[in-house]
């Protein structure tokens, strides 16, 4: 089967989630034997399409001309209000351009389309749904918003209804009721790679951090909806009472500058000692040595899927500290394989992380069930549902049903000891 990923997330980047999963998936699909074409928009003051080939993988760069305008509006991402709407300009820009988006994918002859993002390719998609099935995963927040209002569930029932099935990572972001056709499939891991075959001591030496300070880490894109600020307000409270390191991965993502702005000003406020280090965007490879060298990784988000981050750091048998929100309760179970904190509150995420710190016996815990929870959530199994629902949407029969590619639950009940 040749399958298109339409998305202008960057693949094989590791700065969210969203990226890692286009990425492990398209691998996991080229292993069962499919041919994989990511078609990507990208935006340049001169525009040109490009095509490279990474891990036999056929990556089309699409060029779009950026539009000034635009960019100097960007400056306002993450500014209360206004900062939401600048944002989601950004995003829809690429709508202007989806008669170019879609000549250059139907000149593929793709058997499928997977759009992989929300309001920037989905007028391209309904467009090319016309002569190809096409399938959403349904990864961002974009969609949340929309469902607030009356307008915007209107605008969602005629926004979706154009797509053969649509998949949600967690059960928040699949939209049961605005297509019959939809499916909850969690995001999945790839436990060669990571997994907890290493010697934490040595990892710690590779990149000069001392083997016996607790060190906790947060691999989130500094956007709002991730919660990085309120974690920074958190240390404020940690820094007084325990000598603990913070690393941040993501602090190079330029999307919100004036959401960066205001953790780099809470940063500069706290007398840390030198226990916060931002390490910019990171590789695979990198990440996959942080999660292996933390003692902790912290998700603060405001909205989440079931996070990719979180699978990956439990399968390298790092306990996880989440707050409860979207699908990360379906999960984690708090005090059994990882603690859950509400949302927004530093307060409690700080207590959270010093219990872990503190607590030797429960950390213990949470490593071992960590290890048990993630051995569940292979990319293997996630790219055979998603085979599935292929399938399905090939299939011209007005019969075909969506029960017949419903995964089971992936979470079972882990019992506390």
């Amino acid at each position: 089967m040749k399958i298109g990923f339409l998305s202008v997330f960057n693949f094989g980047t590791n700065i969210g989630g969203v990226e890692n999963h286009i990425y492990f998936m398209a691998r996991a699909l080229q292993k069962r034997g499919h041919q994989i074409i990511v078609f990507q928009p990208v935006e340049s003051r001169n525009p040109k399409n490009q095509t490279k080939t990474v891990n036999g993988i056929e990556i089309r760069y699409i060029g779009i001309k950026s539009f000034a305008l635009v960019k100097l509006l960007n400056r306002f991402n993450g500014f209360r209000l206004i900062g939401y709407g600048t944002a989601f300009l950004n995003k829809a820009k690429f709508i202007l351009y989806r008669r170019r988006i879609v000549r250059e994918v139907l000149a593929a002859k793709p058997d499928i389309i997977h759009q992989h993002d929300f309001i920037s390719n989905i007028f391209s998609t309904r467009r090319l749904s016309k002569k190809i099935p096409c399938v959403l995963t349904n990864h961002t927040g974009e969609y949340l918003f929309f469902q607030k209002t009356k307008f915007g569930r209107f605008f969602l029932r005629r926004l979706l209804r154009h797509f053969k099935y649509i998949i949600g990572p967690s059960e928040e972001l699949t939209p049961f009721d605005y297509s019959k056709n939809s499916c909850t499939i969690h995001n999945g891991v790839d436990l060669n790679l990571f997994n907890n075959n290493y010697n934490q001591d040595q990892v710690r030496r590779k990149y000069d951090f001392s083997s016996d300070q607790f060190i906790a880490f947060c691999p989130r894109r500094w956007a709002p909806t991730k919660g990085v600020l309120f974690l920074v307000k958190a240390i404020q409270k940690i820094c007084l009472v325990r000598n603990i390191k913070f690393l941040f991965a993501g602090s190079d993502y330029d999307g919100y500058p004036k959401y960066r702005k205001e953790i780099m000003k809470n940063i500069n406020q706290i007398d840390s000692n030198g226990n916060i280090s931002l390490l910019g965007n990171l590789s695979i490879s990198e990440i996959v040595d942080y999660y292996r060298l933390a003692d902790v990784v912290i998700i603060p988000s405001l909205m989440e899927a079931v996070s990719l981050a979180a699978i990956e750091a439990m399968a390298c048998g790092t306990p996880v500290i989440s707050t409860n929100v979207g699908g990360m309760p379906e999960l984690i179970s708090d005090g059994v394989n990882g603690l859950l904190v509400e949302p927004a509150d530093p307060s409690k995420l700080a207590e959270a992380i010093i219990r872990l710190n503190d607590d030797k016996k429960l950390y213990d815990k949470l490593v071992r069930k960590s290890l048990a929870t993630a051995e569940r959530y292979s990319w293997d199994y996630i790219a055979g549902k998603t085979e599935e629902i292929y399938k399905l949407a090939l299939n011209k029969s007005p019969k075909s049903k969506i029960s017949a590619a419903q995964p089971p639950k992936i979470k079972e009940k882990i019992e506390a000891e």
